[in-house]
Formats: C-alpha cells, sequence, structure tokens
C-alpha cells in the first residue's frame, strides 16, 4: 500500500480530477446542500459574507451565492477552485487557493457565516490545529454568525474497506488504516481506458474527532454550540458566535 502523502499532493494530483465525478450529478447535491444550509439557518443572504473553508468544487459555496450571499472561498486544489469559478461565473465570489487556516487574512468584514463541510475539519494535522482553527472562527464572525462544520465521526473502530463510488469507467474505494489519533486513508482508484483497466493510489492521514470533544473544544473558542446530529456516520454541529 502506498505511503501517506500531504492532503494538498493527494487532492492536486488523485482526488482533484475525479472529485465532480464522485460528487455524481453536481445540481442533485447542491440542492442538498441548500436544504443542509437552510435546516442550519443559512437562509437569504442578503450580500452578507460567507467564508467557505475547504470549498472544493463548490458544493456550499455555489447554493450560498444562489442564496445571497458573498462568499470567500478557500481551498488547496487549484483545479476544483477553476471549477467554482465556472460556475459562479457572474455572481459575487472571491477563490483563494491556499490553506484554509489562512482565512483570516482574506476577509475584509467579519463574516456573518463560515461552513466548513464535507469532513474537511478533519483533513487538519492535529487536534491543536482544529482548535486553533474553531478559536479563528469564533474572532472572524460578527456578534450572532453562525458557524457550520461537517465532519465523520471516525473516533471508533473504523470500517476497513468503503466503496466511495462504482460506475462501469471508474471505481473508487478507500481503505482506512488505524495510525492513533489519526486514520490512514489509501484511495483505490481504478480507470478503464482502451487497453483495461488501470489501478493508482494515494494515501493521506485524517485527524479522528470524537464528536463531544469538538464541540467542547467549540465551546472554549466562544461558540455556542445550538445543535449537533449525525447521519450515516456525518456529523453537522451548529453554532454561532455570542
Amino acid at each position: 500500500m502506498a505511503g501517506a502523502t500531504s492532503v494538498e499532493a493527494h487532492y492536486r494530483d488523485h482526488l482533484g480530477p475525479v472529485y465532480d465525478w464522485m460528487l455524481g450529478d453536481f445540481d442533485v447535491a447542491a440542492a442538498r446542500s441548500e436544504s443542509q444550509l437552510r435546516a442550519a439557518g443559512l437562509g437569504a443572504g442578503g450580500g452578507a459574507l460567507a467564508i467557505d473553508l475547504g470549498c472544493g468544487s463548490g458544493l456550499q459555496s455555489i447554493p450560498l451565492l444562489h442564496l445571497g450571499w458573498r462568499v470567500l472561498a478557500i481551498d488547496s486544489c487549484a483545479l476544483l477552485l477553476d471549477r467554482l469559478r465556472e460556475r459562479a461565473r457572474g455572481l459575487p465570489l472571491q477563490a483563494i487557493e491556499g490553506d484554509l487556516r489562512d482565512f483570516p487574512r482574506h476577509q475584509d468584514r467579519p463574516a456573518a457565516a463560515i461552513v466548513c463541510m464535507g469532513d474537511t475539519f478533519s483533513h487538519l494535522p492535529s487536534r491543536a490545529d482544529v482548535r486553533v482553527l474553531l478559536a479563528a472562527c469564533a474572532r472572524s464572525l460578527s456578534p450572532g454568525g453562525g458557524l457550520v462544520l461537517g465532519f465523520r465521526d471516525l473516533s471508533g473502530p473504523p470500517p476497513r474497506f468503503v466503496p466511495v463510488r462504482s460506475d462501469d469507467r471508474r471505481i473508487l474505494t478507500a481503505v482506512l488504516e488505524e495510525d492513533g489519533e489519526h486514520l490512514v486513508v489509501h484511495d483505490l482508484l481504478h480507470e478503464r481506458g482502451e487497453a483495461g483497466w488501470t489501478m493508482s493510489v494515494s494515501s493521506y492521514r485524517k485527524i479522528r474527532l470524537p464528536p463531544a470533544a469538538v464541540r467542547a473544544d467549540a465551546v472554549e473558542a466562544g461558540l455556542e454550540v445550538t445543535s449537533m446530529s449525525t447521519d450515516r456516520g456525518l456529523v453537522t454541529l451548529v453554532a454561532r458566535r455570542t
């Protein structure tokens, strides 16, 4: 099995080119995201600033823009940012290639909302980085501003194999390996070309985030947690700056 690489290299060289395929029909997936954002209290934006940390190709940014928010979107994968810019043409989007932990450098006013969805939070190197980022989110929100986090509950024994998506051209399977407070994720991608099937493998590390600990860290950062729910292993935490 391949050794772990950086999250940035993993997405740039391995997952980025097939990321939209992983999502399936983007419009359908974005509609689900919009429903989730509305349920978290992020309805009509009225031109207020929302920050999308680890935005990918726009699964949260596009619904936020359509709801009337001005969006600052940050991701480390240039390919995914290019797709987001195409989708957001003519809308008030600022897309930044960089480390999501550096987001305060790019905002010109307090944010009314910050979102970090799709298990991006677990890509941080350590629990200490989680606490630092939560504190930065609390400082960067306007009073009453909302934070919505999505992350997988990987605190217990993980499944060994996770089928991600497959069709007649591609098969993506994740193999999970325990490594203390981390998991090593090996993404196995099979693709069929003219010469038959080929396989490529890339691996990266994820921090394991116990939901109760993340909730405690958010409160310690000065946020009021208003809800926390779990659906098929994916935790959604909603908080606001008091």
